[in-house]
């Protein structure tokens, strides 16, 4: 039992942006299919850009770590936004996708760092199983999956001493985590998660102060 007196953490939730494996808005882009059948969907330009677009307003937010999914399109998200960022990364396979397709299967640990060399420096990576995704699975037991693994990351999350986060992650894992709908891609959700577990929606935290700027009062 975590204690009550334990300080809450600020989380800020950032879906991926646009996967290769997602619908369009276009009801003739049938490419997508397609990339429901593949392993571990990555970005489509589209997303790329997407996520380029949050990297100016999400640079300015105090964030003392950036938590990422080891799915290619969340690590490409991730990179995307806060690449160019000192604020420390880490790998958390708690966070994948709920696993309906394969799409929501991922890179073996041993082939992440061929084919994404920055994560070398992220922490994190030493502790993901070869295989970290949930195996494929119907609906039913892979959101029972999903539930089971949003407690645990919870936990995992107040374990730590960072009191301001950003998570890069999966639309059916936030929806289950913080039972509000589903986020767009790359849309940013700002919640308090208190000690006793309970997941408040709350109001972003304003920017940063510019280098150098000084305080009126």
């Amino acid at each position: 039992m975590v204690d009550s007196e334990e300080p809450s953490k600020l989380l800020c939730l950032i879906r991926h942006g646009q996967g290769k494996h997602n619908p369009r808005d276009n009801p003739l882009a049938l490419e997508y299919i397609v990339s429901m059948l593949r392993s571990d969907a990555p970005l489509t330009r589209k997303g790329k850009r997407q996520a380029r677009a949050l990297r100016d307003q999400m640079s300015k937010r105090p964030f003392e770590i950036i938590v990422v999914s080891p799915l290619s399109r969340t690590i490409q998200t991730a990179t995307e936004i806060f690449g160019q960022s000192d604020v420390p990364k880490c790998l958390c396979h708690l966070m994948c996708e709920r696993s309906m397709m394969p799409s929501d299967t991922g890179t073996p640990s041993s082939e992440l760092i061929s084919k994404h060399p920055h994560v070398s420096s992220w922490s994190g990576l030493c502790h993901l199983p070869e295989e970290y995704w949930p195996k494929v699975s119907g609906k039913k037991a892979a959101e029972k999956d999903v539930a089971e693994r949003v407690e645990h990351f919870k936990t995992w999350l107040l374990a730590r001493p960072e009191t301001c986060m950003a998570l890069v992650g999966h639309s059916a894992f936030f929806r289950t985590m913080t039972g509000q709908p589903k986020l767009g891609n790359c849309e940013a959700f700002w919640c308090e998660l208190r000690a006793n577990g309970d997941l408040v929606p709350c109001s972003p935290l304003p920017e940063m102060p510019a280098s150098g700027d000084e305080s009126d009062s």
